[in-house]
C-alpha cells in the first residue's frame, strides 16, 4: 500500500457494489514523477487494476476525472452498472475526481482519465509521458456569460469579471463572448478565481464579481439570486476529452476499447427516446442506489445536457478539432507547430462506434 496527504471533500459516491468511491482533491504530492494515491491491490492484481489471471488485461476500470458533478458521476456508473461487467471488468470501478488527475494517469495510480482539453492540451505539448486521446466525452462547449442582480448588460465597462485562473480556457471563451456583443474585453477587470464554474458562480453570488462566464446548470440559481444571463450559446468543440499513456494503448488495447464501449453505450441508453427522457428516471436510480442525487438544476438541464453538452457518440468532427488546436495555439497553451493529430488514436473509437452502429467521428 502506498499512501498520500489527501485533501478531502465532502460526500461520496459509490461503486457498483456499494463501496464508497471518495470525491477527493488530491494536493500535488509528486514522487520521481509518480502521484502516490491511496491503492491496494488485492491477491494476485496490480495497484493499476489489472489482474495476473488475465494474462495482464485490466479487470477494473481506474478512471481519474476532473470533476465530480452529477452527470458526470451519472455517465460512469451507469456504465458501471449495465456494461463494464459484461466486457471484462469484473472488479467495481475505481473512480476519483480530482485537480491532480494528470499526475495521477502519469503516476499509474489509474490508467484512463478525463478532463478539460486545454488541460490536456498542455500536457501533451509537455511530452514527459507520452498520451494518446481516445475519446471525447463533451463535444460542444456552453459559452454562457452571467450577469449579478442590478447589473447592467448595457454598461459593463470597468466591472469584475471571471472566467477561471490565469490561462483558464474560460477566459478566452469570455473575451470572445464579450467581442461577440460588441464589447471590448479589454474595458473590463479580469479577476482570478480559483476552481470551477461552480466557484464563479459563487463569487458572483457573494458580490466578489460582477461578470462570470458559467455554465447551463447554473441558469436556475443565478436567476433565483435576481441574477441573469446575457450570452448563451452552443459552440462545437472537443471541449473535454478521455486519454491514456501511450504503453496503456499498447499492452492493454482490449481494455481501452472496452473502457470506450461501456462509456458510449451508456450515454447512448441514458439518452434514448423523445427528450432523452425513455431511460431518465431508470438512470438517475443507478445514481441514486450509490448515495448520488441531482440537484434540481441537473434535471432541469437534461435535455441540454444530452444535446449540447455531451458527446453521445464519443467523438467529435476533425474540423473542431483543428479550431481548438488553433484556438491552444493562439492562447499559449501549446507551441505554434503542435499538430493534434500526432497526439490521437481513435482506432478503438472508431471500432466501437460501428459496433453501436454509429458513424465513425472523427474519421482520420
Amino acid at each position: 500500500m502506498t499512501t498520500a496527504r489527501l485533501r478531502r471533500s465532502a460526500g461520496a459516491v459509490h461503486n457498483r457494489k456499494g463501496y464508497a468511491v471518495k470525491s477527493l482533491k488530491i494536493g500535488a504530492v509528486l514522487m520521481s514523477g509518480a502521484l502516490l494515491l491511496t491503492a491496494c491491490g488485492g491477491s494476485g492484481d496490480g495497484g493499476d487494476g489489472s489482474s495476473s489471471s488475465s494474462g495482464g488485461g485490466f479487470d477494473q476500470v481506474r478512471l481519474a476525472m476532473d470533476g465530480d458533478d452529477y452527470m458526470n458521476q451519472l455517465a460512469w456508473m451507469v456504465a458501471d452498472e449495465k456494461y463494464w461487467p459484461d466486457l471484462g471488468f469484473t472488479k467495481p470501478a475505481n473512480v476519483v475526481a480530482s485537480d491532480e488527475y494528470i499526475a495521477g494517469l502519469y503516476g499509474g495510480d489509474v490508467w484512463v482519465a478525463q478532463g478539460e482539453s486545454d488541460v490536456i492540451w498542455s500536457a501533451l505539448a509537455e511530452g514527459s509521458v507520452p498520451m494518446k486521446i481516445i475519446g471525447v466525452e463533451k463535444g460542444q462547449e456552453a459559452w454562457f456569460l452571467g450577469i449579478a442582480k442590478g447589473v447592467d448588460p448595457d454598461h459593463l465597462e470597468g466591472l469584475k469579471i471571471s472566467g477561471g485562473s490565469a490561462g483558464d480556457r474560460n477566459i478566452t471563451v469570455g473575451e470572445k463572448m464579450l467581442e461577440e456583443m460588441g464589447k471590448d474585453p479589454k474595458d473590463m477587470k479580469w479577476v482570478s478565481v480559483e476552481g470551477g464554474s461552480d466557484d464563479r458562480l459563487s463569487a458572483l453570488l457573494a458580490g466578489q464579481i460582477d461578470v462570470a462566464v458559467l455554465q447551463p446548470r447554473h441558469v436556475l440559481p443565478l436567476e433565483q439570486a435576481g441574477g441573469k444571463m446575457i450570452f448563451h450559446e452552443y459552440k462545437e468543440a472537443p471541449q473535454e476529452v478521455w486519454v491514456t499513456t501511450e504503453d496503456t494503448l499498447k499492452d492493454h488495447r482490449e481494455s481501452v476499447c472496452n473502457y470506450l464501449e461501456g462509456r458510449i453505450a451508456a450515454k447512448q441508453w441514458i439518452s434514448k427516446g423523445k427528450d432523452y427522457t425513455e431511460n431518465q428516471d431508470a438512470a438517475i436510480k443507478v445514481a441514486a442506489d450509490r448515495g448520488v442525487k441531482p440537484a434540481e438544476g441537473d434535471i432541469e438541464e437534461w435535455a441540454i445536457e444530452m444535446e449540447h453538452n455531451w458527446a453521445l457518440d464519443g467523438g467529435a468532427t476533425e474540423a473542431s478539432f483543428d479550431q481548438w488546436n488553433q484556438d491552444m495555439i493562439d492562447n499559449g497553451n501549446v507551441p505554434s507547430d503542435f499538430e493534434w493529430r500526432d497526439h490521437v488514436d481513435f482506432s478503438c473509437l472508431n471500432e466501437v462506434q460501428k459496433k453501436l452502429g454509429l458513424e465513425p467521428n472523427p474519421v482520420l
